[in-house]
């Protein structure tokens, strides 16, 4: 799954810094979306829908705290941020758990702190999924996963894998779905990061294992991990 952000601010030009600032500080597989007012938000809302929601206060109609409040009605976990021009709701962002306190007009430097303070570097660590046979796993967790005999193996990271009857065109898209994973091969699914070296046919992984790159995707998979070692050189390095 992708990180999910939405924007909810009736300035369109408020709206094109944020997500100039987003892009600029996370990697390409963030998904944002916009919303011009807190009832078009809730319209589209539903508890787990979004990681991250910024909303400005000062809105026509239903402000940027009544919509966090409603939200928090179905969602206590999804992290929160204002974005005002005004410091006279401080309170309010307590009483809904806020996490931050966006004052425009903010720096980039404001800007990541706020990224710093909502912590989705680590909220991304511990993303999982449900495969389709309905065990959680954490998408980061996984070194590489292979298709054999009608089953999917995921070597993760701690030593235990995990084994699902499920077929590899079930499990492809799902992974795939995120940035820094990649079939380079017929029934494998690497996660670029932990990719240790690669050479002109082979995925070195972080366990050891030599993941071969078939010579009729060759050109797509290098293409897709020069863009993902891309990503991570221009937000600061290695996460």
């Amino acid at each position: 799954m992708k990180m999910r952000i939405a924007l909810v601010d009736d300035d369109i030009d408020s709206i094109k810094r944020l997500e100039q600032l987003i892009a600029e500080n996370t990697d390409n597989s963030t998904e944002i979306m916009r919303f011009s007012s807190g009832e078009d938000l809730l319209e589209n809302f539903s508890a787990d829908s979004f990681d991250l929601i910024i909303l400005d206060i000062f809105m026509n109609r239903l402000t940027g705290v009544d919509t966090a409040r409603k939200i928090r009605e179905t969602d206590k976990n999804v992290k929160l941020v204002f974005c005002t021009s005004s410091n006279d709701f401080a309170c309010e962002s307590y009483e809904v758990n806020a996490c931050y306190y966006l004052r425009k007009p903010f720096t980039d430097e404001d800007f990541a702190k706020m990224l710093d303070r909502t912590e989705l570097d680590k909220l991304e660590l511990m993303r999982s999924i449900r495969l389709p046979d309905g065990q959680p796993i954490v998408l980061r967790n996984i070194i590489y996963a292979d298709f054999s005999s009608h089953y999917m193996t995921f070597h993760n990271k701690n030593g235990a894998n995990t084994v699902s009857r499920v077929s590899f065109s079930e499990v492809e898209p799902i992974l795939c779905d995120n940035s820094y994973f990649c079939s380079p091969s017929k029934g494998v699914v690497v996660n670029f990061y932990e990719v240790k070296l690669r050479d002109s046919d082979v995925f070195l992984m972080s366990d050891g294992t030599r993941i071969p790159i078939s010579r009729r995707k060759s050109k797509e998979v290098r293409e897709e991990y020069a863009r993902f070692r891309f990503d991570i050189l221009r937000c600061g390095g290695e996460r």
